[in-house]
């Protein structure tokens, strides 16, 4: 999971997920403050062009978002507060 900050916004957001998907770990959150919004990924069978593995959303939202994987559960984001 990852909280943008808004001094390492660019790293949060692109850096980070690549360095993550290296490690092969397979459950990605990058959650967004103002407003407060979740993007969750799974690291998919697609690689970038170096050959690495590379993370696909599964869903995003700032009000509830679902899930099945890694296990079922429903997550009203609307109600986080920073």
């Amino acid at each position: 999971m990852e909280i943008v900050s808004p001094g390492t916004r660019r790293i949060d957001r692109f850096a980070k997920p690549g360095e993550y998907a290296a490690a092969g770990i397979p459950y990605y959150w990058r959650i967004e403050q103002d407003p407060v919004h979740v993007c969750a990924y799974r690291i998919g069978d697609g690689v970038g062009p170096g050959g690495e593995r590379q993370y696909e959303l599964v869903t995003d939202g700032a009000d509830v978002i679902e899930l099945t994987e890694p296990f079922a559960m429903k997550l009203p984001i609307a109600e986080i507060r920073p």
